[in-house]
């Protein structure tokens, strides 16, 4: 029995490898960065009034921000959200709420850029 193998070398062109397919990040227009500050955020529940959640800021950008709660939120919710440490504040629809031990991590997106809070 006789066995024949063919390896065919093929050259590729200098440059990056082609990717099937782009990660989220990547998918991104603005890049998220890392923060530390305390947010209010308040959602818009008629049954509950005005209150107001203290939430703990994970990343953030012009678009978006993830912030951990101390309860959920239901996806498509609007909420208004403050910062005073950074004197943003503005409006923001609730994108997942996934659970993270005790905590929820919520994804916000800004549909409008934050304004100056002064």
């Amino acid at each position: 029995m006789t066995v024949r193998l063919v390896i065919r070398w093929k050259s590729t062109p200098e440059g990056p490898p082609a990717r099937a397919a782009k990660t989220a990040a990547e998918q991104r227009i603005y890049q998220r960065l890392p923060v530390n500050y305390k947010f209010s955020i308040y959602p818009d529940d008629q049954k509950a009034g005005q209150r107001s959640i203290l939430a703990r800021g994970i990343n953030m950008s012009k678009s978006g921000a993830l912030v951990e709660l101390p309860e959920p939120l239901s996806v498509g919710t609007v909420v208004y959200i403050k910062t005073n440490a950074l004197g943003l504040m503005g409006t923001a629809t609730v994108r997942h709420c996934t659970p993270k031990g005790a905590k929820f991590r919520i994804g916000l997106h800004f549909p409008n850029p934050l304004t100056r809070s002064f």
